[in-house]
């Protein structure tokens, strides 16, 4: 099982890649699609082992 803590430093490295990279792309790129995505992923994995705890 992977520790809370490194989930919470991807959230947070891949919030920061995300807000980054609004200021390049169009909010509806593929690109910013991709990252939203993956950071809801870490989202619903953290959820899920805050909810098994």
């Amino acid at each position: 099982m992977v520790p809370l803590y490194e989930i919470e430093k991807k959230i947070e490295d891949k919030r920061k890649e995300l807000n980054q990279a609004s200021n390049h792309y169009d909010l509806l790129s593929d690109f910013i699609l991709k990252l939203s995505h993956e950071l809801d992923e870490l989202l619903n994995r953290y959820d899920n082992l805050c909810a098994s705890n």
